[in-house]
């Protein structure tokens, strides 16, 4: 799929993907495996359970966690920012006060102010592909 987007006409033939929730997973994941040229994430579960996959990303990420949020808890974060760390590509973010779908404004949680820092950090990470 990933080699289909890239040949695509409409596409400058790079592809990032961005994950919410447990799609933080599947953008670590793919950052892993499958070629993608930068991942993101905002309030993402579960990407601790294949930190054993980070030394296989090679491309930009950026990662972005609330201190507050029960689904993914800080010693979760903390392997992640161990994993990754030393690497000039990749940014893992925490936000103070802030709680699980900071990043939707439809959901409980939401948090303008760091929905927009995420959301900046996050193409800034996209455009540096």
């Amino acid at each position: 799929l990933i080699h289909d987007l890239k040949a695509r006409p409409e596409c400058n033939g790079k592809v990032a993907l961005l994950g919410f929730c447990f799609g933080g997973r599947y953008a670590h994941l793919a950052a892993a495996r499958l070629g993608v040229d930068a991942a993101g994430s905002y309030h993402g579960t579960k990407i601790g359970e294949h930190l054993d996959e980070t030394s296989n990303v090679t491309c930009p990420v950026s990662f972005h966690f609330g201190e507050v949020d029960p689904a993914v808890p800080m010693e979760e974060v903390e392997a992640i920012k161990a994993a990754y760390a030393n690497r000039d590509n990749a940014e893992i973010v925490v936000y103070p006060d802030a709680a699980h779908n900071f990043a939707m404004p439809y959901k409980p949680g939401y948090q303008e102010a760091v929905a927009k820092a995420s959301r900046d950090a996050v193409l800034r990470c996209f455009r540096s592909m």
